[in-house]
C-alpha cells in the first residue's frame, strides 16, 4: 500500500528539515505518544523507537540529505514501512512531499485498518508539520 501527499509551507526547507529532525519533539506536534530518540543528528544508519500510527516501530534511517530528503524504514513484526520526506524550495516556501508504502506478510490481515489510518495518519502529519512550520 502506497500513500503520498504533497503541501506547499510558507518556510524554509531547512526549517522542515529542522523540525521532521527533532525525533524527541515530535509527541508536542504531530500525535506521537512514545519516541526513544536517537543520540545525535539524523542520519544514514541511525536508530531510534516510536509510535507511529498507534503501533510501535524500530525505525532506521536510509538516506538522509539535508534538507531535502529524509528517509527511513520502520519495522515491526511481519510489517515494514518505508517513510520518505521531501523538501523542496518554490516560490514563497517550499513544497513539502511525505510518501508511505507499506508491506510485509501481515498487511493482508490488517489492510482493513491500514487502508483508513495510514491515509490520515500521514497526511496529518504533513498538515502538523505545516502548522508547526508557519506559526512557531
Amino acid at each position: 500500500m502506497n500513500v503520498e501527499y504533497t503541501v506547499h509551507v510558507s518556510s524554509t526547507a531547512d526549517r522542515l528539515w529542522d523540525i521532521i529532525a527533532d525525533v524527541k519533539a515530535w509527541p508536542e506536534w504531530q500525535g506521537t505518544s512514545f519516541v526513544r530518540s536517537p543520540t545525535g543528528r539524523l542520519q544514514k544508519g541511525t536508530t531510534f523507537a516510536a509510535e507511529l500510527g498507534g503501533l510501535k516501530w524500530a525505525v532506521t534511517v536510509t538516506e538522509a540529505h539535508r534538507p531535502n530528503t529524509l528517509t527511513w524504514v520502520g519495522r515491526r513484526p511481519g510489517l515494514r514501512g518505508v517513510h520518505e520526506w521531501e523538501f523542496e524550495e518554490e516560490a514563497g516556501g517550499t513544497k513539502a512531499t511525505t510518501r508511505e508504502a507499506m508491506s510485509g506478510w501481515m498487511l493482508p490481515l490488517l489492510y482493513p485498518i491500514v487502508k483508513r489510518k495510514l491515509p490520515a495518519t500521514d497526511e496529518r502529519w504533513l498538515t502538523d508539520l505545516k502548522t508547526r512550520a508557519e506559526n512557531t
